[in-house]
């Protein structure tokens, strides 16, 4: 295999896998050099909910370790490798990652695949999309709510899509994607949670000035505290097992 299709070796935080990428070009150029080899990319994106989570759900620890690569989505992630490990791990977010991509995409006329969301956001983010990247090939698109995952993955494979996002909400699409993945020819998949709500204009992305600072959790906490509150909770436990961590590592 060739150099630059190799992903970086793993660090473990927490237990979790986390792929050290340098930036998010580093990224795109492996991501790219894998599929233009032929190789297939099941990518995950790692954060502190997902990690904490994954502490009581074996399914779950077992399919993020399983990905390809892992991406440090967090601020939280990113703390606590270089806390802990004493790593410097910038971060690589699912979000902007997905829209680097679709810039590669257009550049090298990769066939892309959208899967999920609701049918009116799934709808408007490929209109908007094609609007941003207007050489973009998005060969097709299908909402987030079907009952057969068969007719899906042969509708998918029927595209000949190179890359696959997939937007169903964060266990549920590592779970699909890695229970389907051995079926599906597309050389890249990976989840995008929300992404495309925030593309179709349903939701709003936060502001450059809170992304910078990795805030993006309280940005969207504040606007839909009823829904994502559980997810403070989980960043708070995530935060305190380090630093317990941290303080035994200091006593031994």
């Amino acid at each position: 295999m060739r150099d630059d299709c190799e992903l970086p070796s793993p660090v473990f935080v927490t237990g979790i896998r986390v792929s050290p990428f340098d930036s998010y070009s580093h990224a795109v150029r492996t991501i790219s050099s894998r599929i233009n080899a032929g190789l297939k990319t099941f990518c995950v994106a790692i954060n502190p909910h997902k990690a904490w989570k994954a502490r009581a759900d074996r399914d779950l620890y077992a399919t993020l370790n399983g990905a390809d690569m892992h991406i440090c989505d967090g601020i939280g992630i990113a703390l606590a490798a270089r806390l802990l490990l004493g790593k410097r791990i910038p971060r690589c977010t699912g979000v902007q990652l997905f829209f680097d991509l679709l810039k590669e995409a257009a550049e090298r006329r990769w066939k892309v695949f959208l899967l999920g969301a609701s049918p009116e956001s799934s709808e408007l983010a490929c209109s908007n999309l094609l609007r941003m990247y207007p050489h973009l090939r998005i060969v097709d698109y299908a909402h987030g709510y079907f009952e057969d995952s068969s007719a899906i993955i042969t509708q998918i494979n029927e595209s000949q899509a190179d890359l696959l996002f997939v937007a169903m909400g964060s266990p549920k699409q590592e779970f699909w994607m890695a229970e389907n993945r051995s079926r599906i020819n597309a050389l890249f998949c990976m989840g995008i949670g929300g992404t495309l709500d925030v593309v179709s204009g349903k939701a709003r992305w936060a502001p450059n000035w809170v992304r910078r600072l990795g805030l993006e959790w309280a940005y969207r906490t504040i606007r839909r505290p009823h829904r994502l509150f559980p997810r403070v909770v989980t960043g708070v436990l995530f935060t305190f097992r380090t630093l317990i961590q941290l303080i035994i590592q200091a006593f031994r």
